[in-house]
């Protein structure tokens, strides 16, 4: 098994990884956690979407004596309500075709780029002069003027 974030081989039983410290998931238990959480999203965002609308519908009703201005909301509020509830399910979607297109995750494991080993060449040999002040102080020397 490989970490998502920093590439590095680790153990199967490990929570966290040992380099980065990143949180590790396993592929089963992320998606189907994801998936759940996706699928009470839609069943939430719907069933109380709706209760929400019919209470409103019913106070405004009940006070308001012209009806167009109440079905011209509840029609803005029916068109954002499916939007949402759409925008949900197409995620659930695609989440379902990811898991039938590869069932088992832990078989396919994205390796990471690989360095190419460190190089334990010897330097060559340096044929200038050690001393820096020897390259230095010849500027320095008088230089004979002829006039």
């Amino acid at each position: 098994m490989f970490c998502e974030r920093c590439g590095k081989q680790i153990e199967e039983a490990l929570n966290f990884c040992n380099s980065c410290g990143a949180q590790l998931k396993k592929d089963g238990e992320a998606k189907q956690t994801v998936l759940t959480t996706l699928i009470t999203a839609l069943i939430a965002v719907g069933v109380g979407g709706l209760g929400i609308l019919v209470g409103i519908l019913a106070v405004l009703l009940d006070k308001i004596d012209r009806y167009e201005p109440v079905f011209a909301f509840a029609a803005f509020y029916l068109v954002l309500h499916f939007g949402i509830c759409f925008m949900i399910a197409r995620q659930i979607s695609k989440m379902i075709d990811a898991r039938i297109k590869s069932p088992d995750m832990a078989e396919t494991v994205k390796r990471a780029v690989q360095l190419p080993p460190r190089s334990t060449n010897q330097l060559e040999e340096f044929h200038k002069p050690a001393s820096v002040v020897e390259n230095t102080t010849r500027t320095l020397d008088k230089v004979p003027v002829e006039r």
